[in-house]
């Protein structure tokens, strides 16, 4: 965990922390933002007094129990595409805003054209902003390590690589972060990330807290259908739910109907309505007990990537609490 359990008043001492991939008009729709959208995610940023800090700083406060500003944000980037430098550098400037960018660093090595250069990469460093690891290949690293083609040492070998390649580029300030290819994380991959001292960023929802798992922090996607700020805002505002994240079981399972119980860690959650959903659809929760709440897939799912998301409004009616917990299907050999 990123620090001890806090009590329901310091819990509010959390942030969330938004991902972006494309800021283009020419790249997959799913994965970006126009320029002038990004714009005016900005600018909705500064107009509603929402606290934009760097990543390293939001964690370590967290990390130290220290109160941070209400609505604190930190961007990232995963991937490191050129239009990142064209399109979101010069309104990230502009507005005074820190930000993070994870990079693949083989395709940066070929030359891609699509992609950063090493001397963009070290222009971005030298003004501000952090560049973290992304893995070499951004091959999907749970999949190979499931259907046996990867094993703990090539784990350990890719992640190291591209961490030494970002090192003798960009020198010692290289954070030790990993943000997971494709938001895939496994049990073995976080404990491979805790044994080697690195935080590990997935891709799914919810907030940054004291009980988040350091190898499973999630992040709220900013870009294609979810760019539009007014979810984006309520996305801003929520809190992270008080639940017991130790408990929770590996993303990577072979079980087509997979179910979860979680337990909340306070007393006053436990008592909100629950909304809970798969992959958008509505998914009823059961309550085996006062403190806990228990969710199951009502059909079996696809191979593949799945989310249970659940949200329970505040007593005040003035933000949600927000549990996100992903599901990798596999049939074992991918």
């Amino acid at each position: 965990m990123l620090a001890g359990w806090l009590d329901l008043a310091a819990a509010a001492d959390h942030f969330n922390i938004l991902v972006y991939h494309h800021v283009s008009t020419d790249s997959p729709a799913s994965t970006s933002v126009t320029p002038q959208v990004f714009r005016e995610h900005l600018q909705f940023f500064q107009d509603q007094q929402i606290h934009v800090m760097p990543l390293a700083e939001a964690l370590a406060a967290v990390t130290n129990g220290s109160p941070l500003p209400d609505k604190t944000i930190a961007i990232t980037f995963d991937d490191g595409y050129r239009d990142i430098y064209d399109n979101a550098l010069p309104l990230l400037e502009e507005f005074g805003y820190p930000f993070t960018i994870f990079v693949a660093t083989d395709p940066i090595d070929k030359g891609y054209g699509d992609m950063l250069s090493w001397a963009q990469l070290r222009t971005l460093a030298q003004r501000g902003v952090t560049i973290a690891n992304h893995s070499t290949d951004h091959a999907y690293l749970v999949r190979q390590q499931a259907g046996g083609a990867l094993g703990r040492a090539g784990l350990r070998a890719n992640i190291e690589q591209a961490q030494q390649r970002l090192v003798d580029e960009l020198g010692d300030a290289v954070p030790r972060w990993l943000a997971y290819p494709y938001g895939e994380f496994s049990t073995q991959l976080q404990d491979l990330l805790k044994d080697m001292g690195y935080l590990g960023f997935g891709q799914h929802s919810g907030g940054v807290w004291a009980g988040t798992h350091a190898q499973a922090i999630p992040r709220f996607a900013a870009a294609g259908i979810y760019a539009n700020t007014a979810t984006l805002a309520t996305k801003i505002g929520s809190h992270p739910m008080p639940i017991d994240e130790a408990n929770l079981p590996n993303m990577l399972t072979t079980d087509r109907s997979p179910s979860v119980t979680v337990d909340f860690t306070d007393n006053l959650v436990p008592t909100l309505p629950l909304n809970c959903f798969l992959d958008g659809d509505p998914l009823p929760a059961s309550r085996p007990t006062a403190s806990s709440f228990r969710l199951s897939s009502p059909a079996p799912l696809t191979l593949g990537r799945h989310r249970f998301n659940c949200t329970a409004r505040s007593a005040s009616g003035a933000f949600y609490y927000w549990f996100s917990k992903p599901w990798l299907v596999s049939d074992g050999t991918q």
